[in-house]
């Protein structure tokens, strides 16, 4: 594993084209959603910029995974000349049109899914965390707090003294540790179950329901390898997190830590797409050369047959 996390970094670097219809699209995404929020007064607008943001990012993600699908290729060639492997870098952008005829309605179908899960996965945050949740409000109701009102919370906590700042903070570690366990668990497992859905899409051409279930298969088949590639992608992003925390000091930093931050979204789904590739893909491929090579020689033997009848 350790071997394909550091190969990856190399994939990343020959395929850092990746990165430009990326931002591209985040900028663009930005744009629209800054001009909606001017324009949009009606239901029927609402519905109709939400349609088109669903559009809009089918049309990308149909694209932007089927190239990352072609870089993996093209990390498995072998170039005599730096110049040709630039060449052949350098058109992975035209694939890109490809993979929007190919995928663009059933990416419509998983932006659709995607959100009934996101929504899936927020019910059961609050029917895990409700509990603890009236335990908040009761802690600090009886401290004279209104949680309704934030405007007023900070008023109430200055009236406090600080030994009835201390008893609300102990009452309050109580509910708010397991309510923050639950927020951070349930995305956490959801986003494991969910790890191979995307590459199981591009490679096996499945419909969505039937990748997604597929994939979900494939990750408890390999589960301590998924679940250390898991753990590492989960790493690297609680280190860009806090490096982009950090970064806000100062613009500079902003910028470059913004530019680290697409090499690693960049550098993330396509080892996603090689550790499926590498665990899955091939192994596939294989099989099939076997059946192959199965059918070909039982071929040979009957043809042998006769000829000597």
């Amino acid at each position: 594993m350790f071997k394909l996390y550091k190969e990856t970094f190399k994939t990343t670097n020959d395929g850092i084209i990746l990165a430009t219809p990326l931002i591209l699209f985040m900028w663009i995404l930005t744009l629209y959603i800054s001009y909606s929020r001017t324009v949009v007064d009606t239901r029927f607008e609402i519905i109709l910029s939400v349609v088109t943001m669903l559009f809009m990012t089918s049309a990308f993600c149909s694209g932007w995974f089927y190239m990352v699908t072609k870089c993996v290729e093209f990390s498995k060639k072998d170039f005599i000349m730096d110049s040709d492997k630039a060449t052949e870098s350098l058109r992975l952008i035209q694939t890109m049109p490809d993979g929007i005829g190919r995928y663009f309605l059933t990416f419509i179908i998983v932006s659709v899914m995607f959100v009934g899960i996101a929504l899936s996965m927020v019910a059961i945050m609050q029917i895990l965390g409700l509990p603890f949740i009236n335990s908040i409000i009761a802690v600090v109701s009886k401290f004279g707090i209104d949680p309704t009102s934030p405007q007023t919370v900070g008023a109430a906590l200055d009236k406090l003294s600080p030994s009835e700042l201390m008893s609300l903070f102990k009452q309050l570690l109580v509910p708010s540790i397991p309510l923050i366990t639950i927020v951070t668990i349930v995305p956490m497992i959801f986003s494991f179950l969910m790890l191979l859905w995307m590459p199981e899409i591009m490679y096996s051409g499945k419909d969505p329901f039937t990748a997604l279930y597929n994939s979900v298969k494939k990750v408890f088949a390999k589960f301590k390898k998924s679940l250390a590639l898991f753990i590492y992608l989960t790493f690297i992003q609680v280190l860009i997190s806090l490096m982009g925390s950090i970064s806000i000091i100062n613009p500079v930093l902003y910028v470059l830590m913004m530019l680290l931050y697409f090499y690693f979204i960049v550098y993330v789904v396509i080892l996603v797409f090689a550790y499926y590739d590498k665990e899955f893909n091939s192994q596939t491929e294989e099989e099939s050369g076997q059946e192959n090579d199965e059918q070909q020689t039982e071929d040979n033997s009957d043809s042998r047959s006769n000829g000597k009848r």
